[in-house]
């Protein structure tokens, strides 16, 4: 029976090592451990690995050991596995449904001094990696193993409980990675604030750790934008932080798998939150600039904006420096240090993924307005929009910058018009407030109204228009 599990696949043979051995142990080798095997009497096998879909509580896998051995393989959830031969048409037949890649590798099986080694080296897409699963009767044999010894220059690292590197995660999900993300948050903390934009994530990353860096690069920017709004109450400073609280609800909400529900909803939330609970101040400054513009504008209407922009300047410094929002920035950062296994997907890939959800949601909508449209799905459209952009910017050295120059254009043939409309209704309210409240109740708001809003409504519908009949290809 020993012998025949053998012929079938060399992860049978490492599980009859496993029952005679008691100690097991996975490394991570440099490619140049050839220069060693070159010097070594092994057997060599070469197979073919492939996962199916099976019930969740089964792993089913088929194998092929070359020339022509077939196998399947239930692996049940406790761990035990049942092997049953195949023949070369169910094989194939199966081949066709695999999901993920297909392992091709062959097995060097090496054993010196009553010590098992086994050097997996990986084929195509996998190409250079190479693993070695060594076993040994007890920690003595382990501790004195004079191969372990001259193997230590080709180990780059034990794997024993790095998941990425189990066959099904191989299968799976992205080729593994290495890199210290501790790193990175580092050299983030190592850039000037004003320098941070300039900061891109790397390309070749897992999507958790490249979305966790570039959220951390926007606490960085939120935090140096708060300290010095609290200082120099410049309009341009408050304008950045509300962008950077926007763009970072946005990346957690798109990515929201990716963390704790109930931290990324309360965070989401609460990000938002303080996005419109400064939104009053951001119009107030913009309109006493205007107001000072305006040759028809009354000295008092100037008066009462300036007095309401230091009342509610006051009001928002307050807010960003009491407890709950510090409290926020530091739930957020223990998050984005949360250590644990997730699944091996491309940063690239997921991004591209993330985006093309968000198309295929504006354009759903885009489609919707065809039968006519109100203040709420304009609101949509903008949303997805401004969604979009904040990926787009974020990613756009993945997504490729062709790409995305194109499809940043198209989207600002809605985009501008939108964004303008937005801005007039919201300077209607907020003047409309400012008149309602003001001792004089027949103060002169109509030189800072928009007059141009009819204008706008013809562009947003020429751009729907146009936007109906694109295809946005990412």
């Amino acid at each position: 029976m020993v012998e025949t599990k053998r012929m079938i696949a060399d992860e049978v043979f490492c599980v009859i090592i496993k029952t005679m051995k008691s100690i097991h142990r996975k490394c991570l080798l440099s490619a140049d451990i050839r220069r060693w095997l070159d010097k070594q009497t092994f057997s060599l096998e070469k197979t073919e690995k492939f996962y199916i879909k099976s019930k969740s509580d089964t792993e089913c896998y088929y194998l092929r050991t070359y020339p022509d051995t077939y196998a399947k393989v239930l692996q049940e959830k406790g761990g035990e596995e049942r092997v049953l031969e195949v023949t070369k048409t169910e094989y194939m037949q199966h081949r066709k449904k695999h999901i993920g890649r297909k392992l091709l590798r062959r097995a060097y099986k090496i054993i010196i001094d009553e010590e098992v080694f086994i050097v997996f080296e990986y084929l195509k897409k996998l190409e250079g990696l190479y693993l070695l699963e060594s076993y040994f009767m007890d920690q003595k044999q382990t501790r004195e193993s004079k191969t372990i010894e001259k193997l230590q220059p080709f180990i780059l690292k034990e794997v024993d409980k790095d998941n990425k590197y189990l066959d099904k995660s191989l299968a799976l999900h992205t080729k593994p990675m290495e890199y210290d993300l501790n790193k990175f948050f580092d050299k983030i903390d190592a850039y000037e604030a004003a320098n941070l934009f300039f900061w891109q994530v790397p390309k070749r990353m897992y999507v958790r750790d490249g979305v966790v860096l570039v959220i951390y690069k926007n606490l960085r920017l939120i935090h140096h934008y708060q300290v010095n709004f609290q200082s120099k109450h410049f309009p341009a400073t408050l304008h950045r932080l509300r962008v950077l609280l926007r763009r970072t609800a946005t990346l957690m909400h798109s990515f929201s798998s990716l963390f704790n529900p109930s931290i990324e909803r309360f965070s989401t939330s609460l990000l938002m939150r303080y996005h419109d609970e400064t939104k009053q101040l951001r119009y107030l400054y913009f309109l006493e600039e205007l107001c000072a513009t305006k040759k028809d504008a009354s000295l008092s209407l100037h008066s009462t904006l300036k007095s309401l922009t230091l009342e509610e300047e006051r009001a928002v410094v307050q807010m960003l420096f009491e407890k709950p929002f510090r409290q926020l920035i530091q739930i957020m950062t223990r998050e984005l240090y949360e250590e644990g296994y997730h699944q091996g997907r491309s940063l690239k890939k997921e991004v591209k993924k993330v985006v093309k959800q968000h198309l295929t949601l504006f354009k759903s909508l885009l489609q919707q307005t065809k039968e006519g449209y109100n203040e709420r799905v304009l609101e949509e459209l903008y949303v997805l929009i401004d969604a979009l952009q904040t990926l787009v910017e974020d990613f756009y050295h993945l997504l490729g910058e062709q790409k995305t120059q194109l499809l940043v254009e198209e989207l600002n043939i809605l985009l501008k018009p939108l964004r303008e409309y937005r801005n007039c209704r919201e300077r209607q309210n907020i003047l409309k407030s400012v008149k309602e409240s003001a001792e004089n109740k027949s103060l002169d708001i109509s030189p800072l109204l928009c007059t141009d809003t009819e204008e706008l409504q013809k562009r947003i519908e020429h751009a729907l228009r146009l936007l109906r009949a694109s295809d946005f290809y990412i």
